[in-house]
């Protein structure tokens, strides 16, 4: 049995586009098209028996027509083959008013074997290789799941563990009543213990968020573990006899802190008696974010040194940053006009940028009405690092003028 994995797709992220004179649409959305044409068309090509979708299909939870248009069109093509199409709710897909629809409820109701889980179900989906059992545990909502609780007095930590605890104690029931003969796919939208962030990632605002570990997923008869929510792909199993724990990745880079990591989803097999479960990371044509940090500190020409680090790139359709570091009284010496030509065939310039220490300025002397000559003239000399070797001097000199001075008004009167 074949299945394609994916998850976090977030169509609707368009920072660095620009509307495309073509279609009208944000380039960047065109970008995010692009890679899921690829991905669908390569399930096509491997002959899946299921498309698994593990929650956030829009940026927010409220898309707009087009992005909603978008993701059914990219979508349609598995439908149209009769391949079963599992699909979770995320936590950008679930809506923020109680009783209002998700932003991907809409596809059950279309054409097509597909299943939309918005609460934790058992479920077996009949494909071309046979059923598949599915455990769906899709984004905990606590609107939904605690309904009815008492949490009076309660903090918000006791709510998460309860949610914890709901959801544990699913798999472990509906593991009893499951067939160890048939393929068994968990899919879940929610972190787990061990997974590291994405660049395009922040930690939780909520300070209690559901955290599974990887044992509590892995429950026989499980076979694999299909995860979303965290945009980095990654194996969370903590040992090679446990079923994968997999986060698949997203389809596409969001920021620059995403620039060094794949982009992609997995194609997951599971036969044989005993089963044998077996994945493959495949890279999307996700668009390359170029990240530039040229230091040209102390170097005679720095223009030159910065477009050498570009020529060493290749530029053409990228997205790029470009920062410098150099002194700051050097600013001057770089032409900017010249490097933002070397990047001209880069998709989008965001910036070219240069990064300086700022000059230690000597904080000024304080003088009042009442400073004498030598507090003021020892002040002025520690601002002038060249006349610290004459201080003791001058300061000498200036109180024999001011003591000449003195007698020659005495004499006078």
């Amino acid at each position: 049995m074949k299945i394609l994995h994916t998850a976090d797709i977030h169509l609707g992220s368009n920072a660095f586009g620009r509307i495309d004179p073509k279609t009208g649409r944000n380039q960047r959305l065109l970008d995010f098209e692009n890679s899921f044409r690829f991905m669908v068309d390569y399930a096509l090509s491997q002959d899946i028996d299921l498309f698994l979708f593990c929650g956030d299909a829009y940026r927010t939870a409220d898309p707009s027509p087009t992005e909603q248009q978008v993701f059914a069109e990219c979508l349609r093509p598995v439908a149209d083959q009769g391949i079963p199409i599992v699909m979770l709710t995320g936590n950008h897909d679930h809506p923020v008013s109680f009783g209002n629809a998700s932003a991907i409820d809409i596809f059950q109701h279309l054409a097509g074997d597909v299943h939309v889980f918005r609460r934790p179900a058992s479920k077996r989906i009949d494909t071309t290789s046979g059923p598949l059992q599915l455990l769906a545990l899709p984004w905990p909502v606590r609107s939904v799941l605690l309904f009815g609780h008492d949490f009076r007095g309660k903090t918000p930590g006791d709510a998460c563990f309860l949610l914890e605890q709901i959801y544990v104690s699913f798999i472990a029931d509906e593991c009893k009543k499951l067939d160890p003969g048939l393929p068994t796919v968990l899919a879940g939208h929610f972190s787990v213990n061990g997974h590291q962030i994405a660049g395009s990632e922040r930690r939780s605002p909520v300070t209690h968020e559901p955290t599974f570990t990887p044992a509590q997923l892995t429950a026989f008869p499980i076979d694999y573990v299909a995860l979303g929510h965290i945009h980095r792909h990654q194996n969370l199993a903590t040992s090679p006899d446990m079923a994968p724990v997999v986060y698949s990745s997203s389809i596409e880079r969001v920021t620059f802190n995403e620039a060094d990591q794949p982009k992609g989803f997995c194609l997951v097999t599971i036969q044989g008696s005993p089963k044998t479960t077996s994945y493959e990371f495949i890279e999307t044509p996700a668009r390359r974010f170029l990240d530039l940090n040229v230091d040209v500190r102390g170097k005679a020409d720095p223009s030159a040194d910065i477009l050498a680090a570009i020529q060493a790139e290749e530029v053409t359709g990228t997205i790029t940053r470009l920062r410098y570091s150099i002194e700051e009284a050097r600013r001057d010496k770089v032409d900017v006009t010249k490097i933002r030509s070397a990047l001209k065939s880069a998709f989008r310039i965001t910036s070219v940028e240069s990064v300086c220490e700022p000059i230690r300025r000597k904080r000024r002397t304080q003088l009042t009405r009442n400073s004498g000559l030598q507090e003021a003239l020892e002040g002025w000399i520690d601002q002038h690092d060249h006349l610290a070797g004459e201080r003791d001097n001058l300061v000498k000199a200036a109180l024999e003028l001011e003591a000449d001075w003195e007698a020659s008004r005495t004499v006078s009167a």
